[in-house]
């Protein structure tokens, strides 16, 4: 069951604690809140349904995942077979189709904790770990008879550790996670670097389990790295103010070293998408055709081999390429538009081997191709393109040098349409590519100290329909875990600013 909106966050909680609805700044708080879980009442055979017992004790009502947590619980019947249940969620992203992006969607799920029995007295006692998953707002159940009889409220809090902690300019560091949250107020968490913004922290598609990466900016010395809540896009600084002030707010310090600056630019390999990605349209072949691709994805100009059989047999086919053209901001919309790659011809057994290089075009989502022979497709093939960087130039320079960046294999969707730039980790803007038909070409003015500095692209999301957070328009550092749709890998560069 899809958890259902409210205007308020509702914790299935104890009388004595918990008891709290997520808000932030008031009347700037969104209508409609988290995605929640519905107070659940236990079922009876009777017409009537029993009101569930607070009789469940724990050792605590918080910690982190895996801690062990000791219960006691009472007002069971004698001698009964009975269950400890924990109540949580499993996250994804809604992607309509192939280009549009919903937003995040939670559904319930219960995780068995520990079984046992009731003594003579109607007591049961033990201990059970906070299972792996998302954090925050909690409940446990005790079950008997597959009923719900007691319930009480956990919270679980997110843990932080941040790696390497000192090395070159370039390094890469990364920000692990376990335990954040589903909710509105605790699934954005927003990283800064030296107070300036860098990009957003998510674990939607892994279940409260993050993986941030970014890279070592600015001269020899300590540098801050500050990760705070923020459902609106930036990070909630005052949050000793808010109704949540003992969360975690995570402060860290990176000390770039004298060491050579790490000093390459690359395209990162392509990440899993989040889910397992976006499903595109099954392929049709005709009855007997088989259609093999020696490679299913490549940067722009890569070498391709299509080997088919079963066609007709000594007929010229036609290799078609089939792209989207348009634009989502003109108002003259878009829509698939094909091209002819080449014409071959089959042999007397209809096999037939075709070889191409990758075209100038648009990345992300994969590119069908058809082979044809008349008006009559016989059979399909995916390829997908893969950024990749066409020029940076120059690499050096003064104060003030304008630096010319092309990049090919950008996208057209709302999951891979746009790049987010950074300059030494701070968030410059945002890039484009489906007007340009692929091609990211843009300047970027050096400035700072002597040294090296780094220019880095990353992939988020341009749109999405539900504004419950504000996910749009901002780098998702988490992209390697946790970006839907193609996901798109980021792009690093550098520049040394000479004296």
């Amino acid at each position: 069951m899809i958890f259902k909106q409210c205007k308020k966050a509702i914790a299935i909680l104890t009388m004595a604690a918990l008891g709290v609805g997520l808000t932030a700044c008031g009347n700037d708080m969104p209508k409609s809140e988290s995605k929640v879980v519905k107070s659940v009442k236990a079922s009876t055979n009777g017409e009537k349904k029993a009101a569930i017992k607070n009789n469940i004790k724990l050792s605590s009502i918080r910690g982190k995942i895996r801690d062990t947590i000791e219960f006691n619980v009472n007002q069971l019947v004698p001698s009964k077979k009975v269950q400890l249940v924990w109540a949580t969620a499993e996250g994804k992203y809604d992607i309509k189709g192939v280009y549009e992006v919903i937003g995040p969607i939670f559904t319930e799920k219960e995780i068995p904790l520990v079984e046992g029995k009731s003594d003579a007295n109607g007591e049961w006692k033990g201990s059970f770990k906070i299972p792996e998953g998302f954090g925050g707002d909690h409940t446990v159940y005790v079950i008997s008879d597959g009923t719900k009889i007691g319930q009480t409220g956990f919270t679980v809090d997110p843990t932080f550790t941040m790696s390497p902690e000192s090395g070159a300019p370039g390094t890469e560091i990364t920000v692990k996670v376990e335990g954040l949250g589903w909710s509105t107020y605790m699934r954005n968490w927003q990283l800064t670097y030296d107070n300036k913004y860098t990009g957003l922290i998510t674990a939607i598609s892994t279940n409260g389990t993050a993986e941030a990466k970014f890279r070592a900016a600015g001269p020899p010395g300590e540098h801050a790295v500050r990760i705070r809540t923020g459902y609106l896009g930036m990070q909630y600084i005052n949050y000793k103010q808010s109704p949540y002030p003992d969360k975690p707010a995570p402060d860290f310090m990176f000390e770039v070293t004298d060491e050579k600056p790490i000093v390459k630019d690359y395209v990162e390999p392509a990440p899993k998408a989040a889910n397992g990605g976006v499903k595109m349209p099954e392929l049709k072949n005709k009855a007997g055709v088989e259609i093999q691709l020696d490679k299913t994805e490549g940067t722009v100009g890569t070498p391709v081999q299509i080997k088919a059989s079963g066609l007709p047999k000594n007929q010229s086919i036609d290799m078609i390429w089939n792209t989207m053209k348009g634009s989502r901001v003109s108002g003259l919309g878009f829509a698939e538009h094909s091209s002819k790659l080449g014409t071959v011809k089959t042999d007397s057994k209809g096999n037939v081997t075709y070889e191409f290089t990758i075209p100038d075009d648009l990345g992300g989502i994969p590119h069908r191709i058809d082979l044809k022979s008349g008006d009559e497709v016989y059979g399909q093939g995916y390829l997908r393109i893969l950024p990749s960087i066409a020029n940076i130039s120059p690499k050096s320079g003064p104060v003030g040098t304008n630096i010319q960046i092309t990049i090919k294999g950008g996208g057209w969707t709302e999951f891979d349409n746009a790049y987010y730039l950074t300059y030494d980790n701070a968030y410059t803007g945002y890039l484009c590519a489906f007007n340009s038909q692929g091609d990211l070409t843009f300047d970027v003015v050096a400035t700072g100290e002597p040294g090296y500095h780094i220019i880095d692209l990353y992939p988020g999301i341009y749109k999405q329909k539900e504004k419950e957070t504000d996910m749009t328009l901002i780098p998702q550092l988490t992209y390697s875990t946790d970006h839907p749709g193609s996901a798109m890998p980021a792009i690093r560069l550098g520049f040394e600013i000479t004296k």
